[in-house]
């Protein structure tokens, strides 16, 4: 039952005509994992939280940098530093105390993601990345729960309810329904390369706080079967539906793609595995001006465009860490190497070098 206090703080809401004590009673039951706690999360967040989900797991295992406050706007310069899932939990803990809170300051990966989305009733992707974006569908298929997918890119925004089942008894389209192929490497720019105005991002996160209260309601969406284009610039938007694919339970956790997967650790995951010996070597494969401004100690320097004469001088059998500046560069080298000379056992690291020194080594310069 609602309580005095609830009447009071969603009594705006309580006096709409399609929205009654039943639908609140549901949302107030209802366990959702928020994957990701950047820009989408900084427009989803407080209004779920405000709507009065009862139980929010929020997951991220990136730290608040400077950068990120002309969009996520949920933190403050004072967060700098600090672990985006931490802060965004204190955060929606202020903005309703009455709703259970959970941060995981860490990254979705398949050591976690089944454990974790087969406890909740939705998962929300605010992710901006494709290898977590298509591990949350491949769990979610499989599991049998609904989530709700976002993306932008420079002025556009998608937006689409994935794995629901619909009114007509139907299940509505996966996210490999709409994009079947894991695109590769820098084939599509990132926010940080491409750029993006914060609005945007925090306009399509209220967008799937909205589909995810619709959803846990019981109540219709046009976006339920469709996935939803919205351009910023022309302020239109057009939904395209698409049946599911009747294979989609079989084309979950592909495994013709090995070779392709870039498997990423966190500074702080990659600093303990480094320090307990459990990852053999580095690799920096930036520049030699920029090897010679900032460096981890211990690592083996080979510039990304000399790869390919020095294969026979890198430890093929060992586990290894590659780095660069971001983590783009990295990328392309660990694909090339698991392609072209069958390493397998080769990791990113996710943020670069800048992320190591902002969040493990503040001595190593950064530029």
């Amino acid at each position: 039952m609602l309580t005095s206090e609830d009447f009071i703080r969603y009594q705006k809401q309580l006096k709409m005509a399609d929205w009654g004590e039943a639908q609140q009673l549901a949302l107030a039951k209802a366990k959702v994992l928020v994957v990701g706690a950047g820009g989408l999360a900084s427009g989803a967040l407080p209004y779920l939280a405000a709507a009065g989900i009862g139980q929010i797991t929020i997951i991220d295992g990136d730290t608040v940098d400077l950068s990120n406050l002309g969009r996520q706007v949920i933190y403050q310069q004072a967060d700098i530093g600090e672990f985006k899932a931490i802060r965004a939990e204190a955060y929606v803990k202020g903005l309703n105390p009455s709703i259970q809170v959970q941060a995981i300051a860490q990254q979705l990966h398949e050591d976690n993601a089944e454990l974790l989305i087969q406890s909740v009733d939705l998962v929300i992707d605010c992710t901006d990345n494709f290898k977590t974006r298509y591990l949350i569908n491949d769990y979610c298929v499989a599991l049998g729960k609904p989530f709700i997918y976002a993306a932008i890119h420079t002025w556009e925004g998608h937006l689409s309810v994935c794995n629901m089942r619909l009114s007509s008894g139907k299940m509505s389209p996966t996210y490999r329904c709409f994009f079947p192929q894991e695109p590769g490497p820098n084939e599509i720019p990132t926010c940080d390369e491409a750029g993006v105005l914060g609005f945007l991002p925090g306009i399509l996160g209220i967008m799937q706080a909205k589909e995810a209260i619709f959803c846990l309601a019981g109540m219709e969406s046009p976006a339920q079967g469709a996935l939803m284009t919205w351009d910023a610039q022309e302020m239109r938007s057009h939904f395209f539906a698409l049946e599911r694919d009747p294979l989609a339970e079989e084309k979950i956790f592909p495994i013709t793609e090995d070779s392709r997967t870039v498997r990423e650790l966190s500074p702080e995951e990659a600093f303990s595995l480094w320090q307990s010996g459990q990852i053999d070597y580095l690799l920096d494969v930036r520049e030699e001006d920029e090897w010679d401004f900032a460096r981890i100690e211990g690592a083996i320097h080979v510039p990304m465009n000399e790869i390919p004469g020095k294969l026979a001088d890198l430890p093929k059998a060992s586990k290894g860490l590659v780095l660069c500046h971001h983590g783009m560069r990295s990328a392309s080298v660990i694909v090339y190497l698991q392609q072209e000379a069958g390493f397998k056992q080769l990791y990113n690291l996710a943020g670069g070098i800048d992320a190591w020194s902002r969040r493990i080594d503040p001595d190593i310069p950064r530029y």
